[in-house]
């Protein structure tokens, strides 16, 4: 274990080094001082002696990886954020208009659609049937079930998209 003596007199000669180099990686005063006093706790718990000559290079080594663990660490929690909180969720829509926005496409399938494209995309999304299912039981064929909701899905497409 080192010497507290050893540990405060690297202290006095790097900290000012050491803080700069975290500071130019992570640009946050509290995560600066937290890495290089990271460093510094990991050296109380070190059983032999720093190499002569090496001291200055292996602390700035560990204020570095200290520094890119802590980016990292950054990196995934934003990417978690992104994942978990997408910006179209972000924007919160009332109960009110999102029953509005359902009612129009409710009426839409009901009015603009043909009676089989509107039963056969009734029958696949709200009742979950599969192709073979509705194909049996509309007497067409898979790939006729495959038409119909390809036409009804693009014609409720198109019924959205801004005039060009």
């Amino acid at each position: 274990m080192m010497q507290k003596a050893r540990i405060e007199q690297l202290f006095r000669s790097h900290y000012r080094d050491m803080y700069r180099l975290a500071m130019i990686l992570l640009h946050d005063d509290a995560e600066s001082k937290d890495a290089v006093s990271e460093v510094f706790a990991q050296l109380t718990t070190r059983e032999d002696d720093l190499e002569a000559g090496k001291e200055r290079a292996f602390l700035m080594t560990g204020v570095r990886n200290r520094c890119l663990n802590v980016i990292r660490n950054r990196n995934i929690q934003q990417r978690a954020r992104k994942l978990y909180l997408p910006e179209a969720e972000n924007d919160i829509r009332s109960v009110e208009v999102m029953e509005e926005e359902l009612a129009k496409i409710n009426e839409l399938i009901a009015t603009v659609l043909t009676e089989q494209d509107r039963n056969i995309l009734l029958l696949h999304y709200r009742s979950k049937l599969k192709y073979r299912e509705i194909a049996r039981q509309e007497g067409i064929s898979e790939v006729a079930v495959y038409k119909h909701l390809r036409k009804a899905i693009e014609t409720i497409r198109n019924h959205f998209k801004p005039n060009k």
